[in-house]
């Protein structure tokens, strides 16, 4: 998996409306959140394996849903922001099963 300008552009877009969620709101779960769009950025900008960013990246995935399974605040700009990453990222995975 090759570097994607956009997709790297998204993922600092999204890390920085996280960080504004956890300046608001100190959540163990937004700070997992994070985590992983930290180690999935450092793996594409670093252009390591691919079965590595595939995996750091799919780790993404579902999560903006499943806060909003422990929240009513649909309308936060974190959340939107990782609703873009995740259609990106599965774009960027390509057509493979994303449940494995």
């Amino acid at each position: 998996m090759a570097k994607d300008k956009k997709l790297i552009e998204q993922l600092e877009k999204t890390i920085k409306a996280i960080s504004a969620k956890l300046v608001e709101s100190d959540e163990d779960t937004v700070r997992e959140y994070l985590q992983k769009y930290e180690e999935a950025l450092e793996s594409v900008v670093k252009n390591g394996s691919s079965s590595g960013q595939r995996r750091k990246l799919l780790a993404l995935l579902n999560c903006a849903r499943s806060y909003l399974e422990c929240s009513s605040n649909y309308n936060q700009n974190f959340l939107n922001e990782m609703h873009v990453s995740e259609v990106m990222v599965k774009n960027a995975c390509g057509s493979f099963d994303l449940g494995a």
